[in-house]
């Protein structure tokens, strides 16, 4: 059976504005082997979900839709506290 090819920043974006509530200020990018995502101020919960439960959702849908020999990892990009 043929994979659908997929691009992981793409999916993660479309993953990621699908559970906050101002997907417009999602940003992903590709770091590596990484996948960042920065979310809108406020909104690091629901990317997250209880117990990381949709994170961790995410993480794996974009493993699975990814080249199997390319070993990514989605992480939060929180901004840093002075």
């Amino acid at each position: 059976m043929p994979r659908m090819k997929s691009d992981p920043v793409d999916l993660t974006l479309f993953l990621a504005q699908s559970v906050v509530d101002q997907p417009s200020l999602v940003r992903v990018s590709k770091r590596g082997p990484t996948v960042m995502v920065r979310v809108g101020p406020g909104e690091e919960g629901r990317l997250i979900g209880r117990q990381g439960r949709v994170i961790q959702a995410i993480r794996t849908l974009v493993r699975a839709a990814s080249d199997p020999r390319e070993r990514l990892n989605v992480d939060l990009d929180a901004p840093r506290k002075a």
